[in-house]
């Protein structure tokens, strides 16, 4: 019996395989570091949060303005300050703040900043 393929029609047929594997593997790869990257950002969205909520309520503590503090503080981490508000009925207060981060690496048609809100005070 004779083969129906001849070998001759299958030359560079693994080329073209290993060339779609590297491809695939390729844009896996990339994809995974892209998540890895906005992992990192919403860490350090919570962590500029929370920090920027404890400088405004120590300076508040101590009389000072809280949403300046916290708003040095969230661009000393990389990031910017879009609300703050400070709520008191005289004995206690807690210092709301909220921010935002910029993806990176940013990727078309995907978000471009994450926001967090964090709050801290003498509750």
């Amino acid at each position: 019996m004779k083969s129906l393929v001849n070998k001759r029609d299958q030359r560079g047929s693994g080329t073209v395989l290993m060339a779609a594997v590297m491809l695939i593997a390729a844009m896996v790869a990339f994809i995974c570091a892209v998540m890895i990257a906005w992992f990192g950002c919403v860490h350090q969205a919570r962590s500029a949060a929370d920090l920027a909520a404890l400088a405004g309520a120590d300076a508040y503590a101590i009389g000072g303005d809280a949403c300046a503090a916290a708003s040095r503080t969230a661009a000393n981490n990389s990031a910017e300050l879009t609300a703050c508000a400070v709520d008191s009925n005289g004995l206690q207060f807690i210092v709301r703040v909220t921010v935002r981060v910029k993806f990176q690496p940013q990727v078309p048609f995907g978000p471009d900043s994450l926001t967090h809100q964090s709050e801290a005070g003498d509750v």
